[in-house]
This record gives structure tokens, sequence and C-alpha cells, in this order.
């Protein structure tokens, strides 16, 4: 499952509610969450520091072991 869905759900939030939690739209955030859109850097760690989850762990987790 992608990881930002999976930080979404531990935190039992709707997509509407997160994206508004992280400040962005929720087109953004479907889009980020199917892969269709890549955030900025910015957008990143916005996301990560919502989640309490780091940007590696939500965007790079073929690189984290």
């Amino acid at each position: 499952m992608n990881p930002l869905k999976e930080a979404r759900r531990e935190k039992g939030l709707s997509q509407f509610e997160s994206a508004k939690g992280i400040g962005i739209s929720y087109s953004m955030l479907v889009k980020m969450e199917n892969g269709s859109k890549s955030p900025s850097k910015k957008t990143m760690w916005k996301t990560a520091r919502f989640y309490g989850k780091t940007v590696d762990e939500l965007f790079f987790t073929d690189f984290v072991h």
C-alpha cells in the first residue's frame, strides 16, 4: 500500500481532512496518494510533519530499510 494512504489511515482521517490539515487541496492529496503527481519539497515537508513521519518514509520508501 502507498505510505501516504497508510499514514492517513493510521490517523483515521479522510482525504479531505488530511488535505485540510496539511494545507493542500483535496485534489493534490488524491494525486499524491495515487502517484500521478509529485509534490514540491515544501509539500513533502508539510505532509511529513502533519503525519509525524519522515519525508523518506512517505516519499522515498525504496531507500528506507
